[in-house]
């Protein structure tokens, strides 16, 4: 039978213990100033010993396994300050990466050895109260190909090192916990206003890297955060982040069967006159004042699409028949101006491919993929090029979405809290109505644009419906942006 080892203190200054410090850099200090290994650090703090973790110390996403009563003993600080380096412990569910990237501040490793909890949210790229860049300092764990034990790669440490650092000041240390108390007050403010913010606003938490592709939901998710919740004058928090202002819509979809997964709706059903109703809407609210811009933009040849001048795009006119043809299954743009007498099926945003919506969800997320687009395109055309391929299916909704766990587990029932940038804000930011004219690239530069058409459409890929060009010089001709509709 296992038993506890014997041991009633473990050296360490709680005078060096710093406020909201990482668990990882607590566990890195332990260890070097007593000579553990990973496994006597766990069988010393470990709830209830057990075989599983004999061999590594866990992460510390989840510090449910320690006995923090029995932590504060061996180190005499007291238990609170123990549990402030363990995020759930603050109450937030962080997104945690496969591998632990340690990111810090240069002035707060040099002088104190001190890795605070914050540097772990990757939206921080300067360090609060000095200002420096917040960067990488290794990967300190990753799984093996077993995946059992992980691999700790720590950098060079010594006892020494440890035995000369200073305590903070007091200054120092009421200036720390109240930029860190700053942050936690304000998501404790914006957990209590939405619901289940943790997930739908997962970026404001995540500790993982931010793929590029989603770097938009960031701004989305800051934006809509500081609607619900302002922040004060002055405040470091997302002072790095252009915000985006957004709308929530909570969906209740009661899901279809996998049978009735094929059926799609038509133009002239029930579904099909909601469509319109909704398309109705969007053009008398958004698109009416760019009556002009729509029309010369429909009368455009393939060949002068292929190569409009990106200073010459109207982003709303450009957005909405971007949506119209994914969701109408166009393949030129005269059908956006002629009449069809024939029925049609509707390519209706679904949540998740898999998984297929009732009629109701599905309208809904068409309604706000409009205003992904749109955002998408008003975001891009600044930077200088802009290509978006539009396919039979659409691929995934521009939109951001997190399932509330609110109902039991076989419930056919499910409740989405959804957020997409806000409609008034976006006719600001594109302009109306528009004044400069549709401009076309020069000869030599729609000559590169067909050329890599022309190569792209020979090679093996999957040929796209139509393609859309907005370029302004050369270098942008390879550019392709988020939009993979």
């Amino acid at each position: 039978m296992q038993t506890w080892p014997k041991k009633k203190r473990l050296t360490w200054d709680p005078a060096l213990h710093y406020p909201f410090e990482s668990g990882w850099s607590l566990f890195r200090k332990i260890k070097e100033l007593n000579g553990l290994q990973d496994h006597e650090l766990v069988a010393l703090i470990a709830r209830e010993p057990d075989a599983f973790r004999r061999r590594r110390l866990p992460g510390y996403n989840n510090s449910s396994w320690i006995d923090f009563d029995r932590f504060s003993d061996l180190l005499n600080v007291p238990a609170y300050e123990l549990k402030n380096g363990f995020w759930d412990q603050l109450g937030i569910e962080t997104v945690w990466p496969h591998e632990y990237a340690v990111r810090f501040c240069e002035a707060c490793m040099a002088g104190h050895q001190y890795h605070c909890i914050l540097f772990d949210l990757t939206w921080i790229h300067r360090c609060p109260w000095h200002g420096a860049p917040v960067g990488k300092l290794h990967t300190v764990y990753r799984p093996s190909e077993q995946h059992f034990p992980r691999q700790w790669l720590l950098p060079d440490f010594s006892v020494s090192l440890l035995l000369s650092l200073k305590p903070l000041g007091a200054q120092s240390r009421h200036r720390i916990i109240g930029y860190v108390l700053e942050y936690l007050q304000w998501w404790k403010a914006v957990q209590q206003q939405i619901s289940n913010a943790d997930r739908l606003l997962q970026h404001l938490v995540t500790i993982s890297k931010i793929a590029d592709e989603a770097a938009f939901e960031l701004t989305w998710q800051a934006g809509y955060a500081q609607q619900v919740v302002p922040l004060q004058y002055g405040s470091w928090v997302l002072r790095d982040i252009d915000s985006v202002r957004c709308c929530y819509s909570r969906v209740v979809d009661a899901g279809r069967s996998v049978e009735g997964a094929s059926d799609l709706s038509t133009i002239r059903d029930d579904t099909g006159k909601c469509y319109r109703a909704i398309r109705r809407y969007i053009f008398r609210r958004f698109v009416r004042r760019h009556r002009s811009c729509l029309a010369t933009l429909c009368k455009l040849s393939r060949e002068d699409l292929l190569s409009l001048a990106s200073d010459g795009v109207c982003a709303t006119c450009l957005a909405y028949v971007i949506w119209r043809m994914s969701v109408e299954n166009l393949a030129v743009l005269e059908g956006l101006s002629v009449r069809r007498d024939k029925d049609f099926s509707l390519n209706l945003t679904e949540p998740w491919a898999v998984s297929p919506s009732d009629d109701s969800t599905r309208l809904m997320f068409t309604y706000m993929q409009f205003f992904g687009i749109w955002a998408a395109i008003v975001d891009q055309i600044p930077k200088g090029g802009l290509e978006v391929s539009l396919r039979k299916v659409v691929g995934s909704p521009q939109i951001v979405f997190a399932e509330e766990r609110s109902y039991p587990t076989r419930s056919p029932l499910r409740t989405l809290n959804c957020i997409y940038p806000d409609g008034k804000d976006l006719v600001r930011r594109a302009g109306i109505p528009c004044k400069a004219s549709w401009t076309l690239l020069a000869s030599e530069q729609q000559c590169v644009l067909r050329t890599h058409e022309w190569l792209t459409s020979v090679g093996p890929s999957e040929k796209p419906v139509v393609q859309l060009h907005a370029q302004s010089d050369l270098d942008a001709a390879q550019a392709r942006h988020r939009l993979w509709i």
